[in-house]
């Protein structure tokens, strides 16, 4: 992939190539003017070290010739013969991730792997250069991203191509041309070690476990306004379902929302499961729609408790009698509908619930704010706290 780079100072090169030697040369270990016998990395012009005192040390090109990739060709040069003698790279962890998945699942741990071999082409005026390294027999390309170069199409354009190729692709961090002081030698080195500076782009490895994933996933089929569902406590015409809304951002899709590729009918949650046998895995699938189910039970009889003790307060017979705490009065629970108004924030990720336990919803069509139980639907990602209500379609509102 090459992409256009705004043009840099000339001042910003500090590596240049013996041409003799083919050795890298740090702007410090070579003599001033043409006496440095260097080259540009990128195009192979003949180099002339400035190296005065009022400006940083810096290669220039003899001919004043304006090289657009000089700074960056050069420094993956010196990347590459720092991999070299160094023999070793620190890798990041390896994460499985989903569209709509919340939370990415752990592969494999950051480790440091001994390097078997390395290689560096870059054909002339091109960018950027090709650094692949094999260790354990596995191919991987580095490619370094200075300040911040590569945008998410860019990512995706590179992902595609590590995946048609075959290998994988891990993008380290850089700091901007102009700072000398981080493009050194030692500096380099040191960069090798620190993994909170990478980022995998495509993982093989991540890749492979998708790959297991998608095998098990099935499209549901449509029931109603939404998916046959066998984690869904809800039912719909007698079966269980769930709304479009909530299998885009279910743990147990794996397709990009809107469209919905389910693992739980197989039973999987968690990469440890394809090791388990399949009734084991459906049994703990049905057990999460039977906790849901009773969850939503037990929430409605204490909903339904609450109204029927402010709407007929029970009399006590006689003073004898224990004292039963009596539920909130009306009063009570306008004033604290009209709390909850008066705080209510739309876009927060925790559900909305008063000191009665009841769930608060904003319609996002009306703008009023109504119990769960008065909602078309609602909830997602990003969105717990707003839906549409149900007087609203029945009103031709949408």
């Amino acid at each position: 992939m090459a992409k256009n780079i705004k043009k840099r100072s000339a001042s910003h090169i500090y590596f240049g190539v013996n041409k003799l030697t083919g050795e890298l040369k740090h702007i410090s270990e070579v003599p001033s003017g043409q006496k440095c016998n260097c080259i540009c990395a990128a195009c192979l012009q003949p180099f002339e070290a400035r190296k005065g005192t009022r400006r940083r040390h810096h290669f220039a090109h003899v001919s004043n010739y304006e090289c657009m990739y000089a700074s960056e060709v050069a420094i993956y040069k010196a990347f590459a013969e720092a991999l070299k003698q160094s023999g070793f790279l620190t890798l990041s962890p390896v994460m499985l991730r989903f569209p709509a998945w919340h939370d990415p699942e752990l592969l494999q741990e950051a480790r440091r792997l001994k390097i078997d071999s390395v290689a560096f082409e870059c054909e002339p005026l091109s960018y950027p250069p090709l650094l692949r390294v094999t260790m354990q027999g596995t191919p991987l390309r580095i490619l370094l991203d200075f300040d911040r170069y590569y945008d998410d199409d860019d990512r995706v354009e590179l992902a595609e191509e590590a995946k048609a190729e075959d290998y994988s692709l891990l993008l380290i961090s850089m700091p901007k041309i102009e700072q000398d002081t981080e493009f050194t030698p030692d500096r380099l080195q040191s960069a090798l070690q620190d993994n909170d500076r990478t980022e995998w782009v495509f993982s093989r490895l991540e890749e492979q476990w998708k790959q297991k994933y998608y095998a098990v996933a099935v499209s549901p089929p449509e029931h109603g306004t939404g998916n046959l569902c066998p984690i869904s406590f809800g039912k719909y015409k007698g079966k269980y379902s769930a709304r479009w809304i909530d299998c885009a951002h279910c743990h147990f899709n794996v397709a990009q929302p809107p469209c919905c590729l389910c693992v739980a009918g197989a039973g999987i949650q968690k990469k440890e499961d394809f090791k388990r046998d399949l009734q084991d895995r459906l049994f703990d699938i049905d057990k999460i729609r039977r906790t849901n189910e009773e969850e939503i039970r037990l929430r409605e009889e204490r909903e339904r408790s609450f109204e029927r003790r402010s709407v007929y307060p029970r009399p006590t017979p006689y003073a004898a009698r224990p004292v039963v705490p009596a539920g909130p009065t009306q009063e009570e629970l306008d004033a604290e509908y009209i709390r909850i108004c008066q705080s209510y924030d739309p876009t927060s990720d925790e559900w909305t619930v008063d000191r009665y336990n009841r769930r608060w919803i904003m319609c996002t069509v009306c703008g009023r704010i109504k119990q769960d139980a008065q909602m078309s639907y609602y909830g997602g990602k990003g969105g717990a706290n707003r839906g549409v209500c149900a007087d609203c379609p029945r009103n031709g509102r949408s």
